[in-house]
């Protein structure tokens, strides 16, 4: 605990209630734990080279697999929702609301080009823009296998429904940023390996992220926010949420 509130990129708004909650996990031990995860600009890094870090879904529009027409409507979709998404001032039903219409606008996009899972594949190993994993995430995971701990991604990314090998439709339910839970795993085997893991860790980018947990009941969550930009926007917002909040896209080294 000593290294974490040491390290420069990182900020704690109650050391004391951290403290405690850090003291609670490790007296419960390792088997009464498990880890929950945001995808996107929390297990891989929102700059790489000077510049953004595409999202799943941006990696598909940067593909040589999709025409100027279904760039030019997902950009736009993106200008329209993305401060929607991030906005200090919309209220939470508002932005729930624009991100039902986001990903249903852009599920429909997707679904019109016909993907095969060949596409996808292929899309993923030609694009030049590669998703690049935060530093120090693998060890993470791996830490976690070892011990046999859950590692339950959460993630809006890209899931559709394929017939004949072709996508025709995006699963219900519609998962965005502010919707994802672990109701979602109700009679999954995920349900049945936390049930006896009273605690949680939760990692994420988004405000939105804290939502991951509900849906199962839990004794202790230590919650951890990646502010990745404009801290001296969101800075308190995020000190107010997370327990621990992790600047400038920093690396998990801090988890070891």
């Amino acid at each position: 605990m000593e290294v974490l509130e040491a390290l420069p990129f990182v900020r704690i708004q109650d050391i004391e209630a951290v403290r405690a909650k850090v003291r609670t996990i490790e007296a419960k031990g390792i088997d009464a734990l498990h880890v929950i995860s945001d995808f996107d600009m929390t297990m891989t890094r929102f700059w790489h080279n000077g510049t953004r870090s595409p999202s799943t879904h941006a990696v598909l529009t940067r593909s040589h697999r999709v025409s100027d027409e279904f760039r030019t409507e997902t950009d736009a979709l993106y200008k329209k929702f993305y401060p929607m998404e991030i906005s200090t001032t919309l209220s939470f039903e508002e932005k729930y609301k624009a991100m039902e219409e986001w990903w249903s606008t852009a599920h429909e996009r997707i679904v019109a080009l016909k993907l095969s899972r060949h596409d996808l594949k292929d899309i993923v190993a030609t694009t030049q823009a590669p998703v690049v994993f935060r530093d120090g995430i693998h060890e993470v995971v791996k830490v976690c296998e070892g011990f046999g701990m859950p590692f339950l991604v959460f993630s809006a990314g890209i899931y559709g429904s394929h017939l004949n090998d072709i996508c025709v439709a995006f699963e219900d339910p519609l998962i965005h940023t502010f919707n994802k839970n672990e109701s979602g795993v109700h009679g999954a085997p995920y349900q049945a390996a936390v049930e006896s893991r009273p605690n949680v860790i939760l990692m994420g980018d988004s405000l939105g992220d804290l939502n991951m947990k509900d849906g199962v009941a839990h004794e202790i969550s230590l919650t951890i926010g990646f502010l990745n930009h404009d801290t001296d926007v969101y800075l308190e917002k995020y000190l107010a949420a997370f327990d621990v909040v992790v600047l400038d896209d920093s690396p998990m080294t801090f988890c070891g």
